[in-house]
C-alpha cells in the first residue's frame, strides 16, 4: 500500500510521537535504565543531576547546577553563644550550556516501501530513538571521561565531517584532575600500565577506600550510602576472573536484589555497585603507539567511580519531531528530532586538598585486552 495522507497530523499527535519517541530513548539508555538520572532540580542523591533551571548568558542558553559541598566547622559547644559563627552555606554554580542536536530519517518511496504513514512512523520513532538514546549515553561517558569530543570512546578519531565537537558544550570538557585517579596493579601512570595490571577484587576495595577518604560525596539511600563503578565489557571480564573477586562476592549482595536505587549491576562490594557497559572508554580503537603502556601499545580502559553530583545533565524539552513531505514531490517522507540538551563534569575547590577537583567522580584505569 503507497503511503497517503501523510500531512494529516495534528499538533496534539504530533506530541504523542515526541513522547514515544523520548520514551525510546529513556529506555534504552544506561544513564537511565540504571536509575543513575535524578528526578529533578531538588534530587542530588543520584550520580547524574538532572536540571532544568535555564538562565541567559553571554555564552548563550544554560542550566545552572548547585554543588553543596560539606561544612568545614567544628560547630559551637553546650550554650556557648552560636549568634555571629554560623558557616555560611555556600554552593558552587556550574552552568551547563545548552545546545541541539538532530538526526531525520528518510523513506525509500512509495513503491520501495509499500507501508502505511503510520508504520514509518513507529519504524522513525523506533530508530530515532534508538539514536538519541546512544548519543546520549556516549555524550554522558564522553564528559565523565574527560574525552575531547574530537575522538570515540575505543580511542579512534571521530570522522572528519562530525559535527559532534562543535556542540557548545563540547568546549567545558575536561580531563579527570589529578587527585581523582588510582591505577590498578603497580602502576602509577597510563605510561607505565603493563599488560598484567588487570581489574581486580584489591583495584575496587581500594578504590572505594580512597572514595571515602578523599571525600568523594557518596549516593544515599534507605540509611545506606555508597557508590557505583562502571567497568567496561573487558575490565568486567578481568574482575569476574580475578580469584579474590570470586571468593569474595558470594559475601556481597547480587544483581540488585536489595538495592532500592539502582538496577542492572551485576555486584555490590562493600557498598559499591558495579556495572559493566561497552561505552566505557578503552583504547582498542586506537593506533599502536597512542595506547597505554610505555610504549603505547598495551589496551586498557578507563572505569568510572560514580559518586552523588557526579555529571549535570540539562533537557530544555523532549524530543522535538518534525516532519517533511515534500521530498521527490511526495513520493519519500521524512521525520527528524532534536534534543535540546548539554552535559557538564563538575568541579569544585575542595576543602580537603584545596585544589580544583572533579566533584564526585574517580578515573580507575587498568590493562583491558581485547
Amino acid at each position: 500500500m503507497a503511503m497517503t495522507d501523510w500531512g494529516a497530523i495534528t499538533n496534539a499527535q504530533k506530541k504523542v510521537w515526541q513522547a514515544r519517541t523520548w520514551k525510546q530513548a529513556r529506555d534504552q539508555s544506561f544513564w537511565f535504565q540504571t536509575g543513575f538520572m535524578s528526578s529533578g532540580s531538588d534530587d542530588h542523591s543520584k550520580p547524574v543531576d538532572y536540571v532544568k533551571d535555564l538562565t541567559q548568558t553571554e555564552r548563550g542558553a544554560t542550566c545552572v547546577m548547585h554543588l553543596i559541598p560539606d561544612l568545614a566547622g567544628d560547630g559551637v559547644v553546650g550554650d556557648n553563644l552560636m549568634k555571629g559563627k554560623e558557616e555560611a552555606l555556600s554552593w558552587d554554580d556550574v552552568n551547563i550550556q545548552i545546545d541541539q542536536l538532530r538526526n531525520a530519517v528518510r523513506s525509500r518511496g512509495a513503491m520501495s516501501e509499500q507501508k502505511t504513514v503510520v508504520r514509518f512512523r513507529v519504524e522513525a520513532k523506533d530508530t530515532l530513538g534508538n539514536w538519541a538514546a546512544q548519543k546520549l549515553d556516549e555524550m554522558a561517558f564522553l564528559v565523565a571521561s574527560g574525552i575531547a569530543f574530537t575522538a570515540n570512546l575505543d580511542g579512534s578519531t571521530r570522522a572528519v565531517d562530525s559535527q559532534l565537537s562543535t556542540l557548545s558544550f563540547a568546549s567545558d570538557v575536561t580531563s579527570p584532575s589529578t587527585n581523582r585517579i588510582k591505577y590498578a596493579g603497580t602502576a602509577t601512570a597510563t605510561n607505565n600500565l603493563q599488560t598484567t595490571d588487570k581489574m581486580t577484587w584489591n583495584t575496587i576495595v581500594t578504590a572505594t577506600a580512597f572514595a571515602k577518604r578523599q571525600r568523594i560525596k557518596p549516593m544515599r539511600y534507605s540509611g545506606r550510602e555508597g557508590w557505583c563503578v562502571v567497568l567496561s565489557t573487558e575490565q568486567a571480564r578481568d574482575l569476574k576472573q580475578d580469584p579474590n573477586y570470586q571468593t569474595n562476592v558470594g559475601r556481597a549482595s547480587q544483581q540488585g536484589a536489595k538495592n532500592p536505587l539502582f538496577s542492572g549491576y551485576f555486584a555490590d562490594i562493600d557498598g559499591v555497585c558495579l556495572f559493566e557497559h561497552p561505552k566505557v572508554k578503552t583504547t582498542l580503537g586506537a593506533t599502536s603507539g597512542s595506547k597505554y603502556g610505555a610504549s603505547g601499545t598495551v589496551d586498557g580502559a578507563q572505569a568510572l567511580l560514580l559518586g552523588a553530583q557526579a555529571l549535570g545533565f540539562a533537557r530544555i524539552h523532549d524530543v522535538q519531531w518534525t516532519e517533511d513531505k515534500d521530498d521527490d514531490y511526495g513520493n519519500r517522507q521524512n521525520v527528524g528530532v532534536s534534543l535540546m540538551m548539554g552535559f557538564r563534569k563538575p568541579k569544585f575547590t575542595s576543602i580537603y586538598t584545596g585544589a580544583s577537583e572533579d566533584f564526585s567522580i574517580v578515573s580507575l584505569y587498568s590493562a583491558a585486552a581485547a
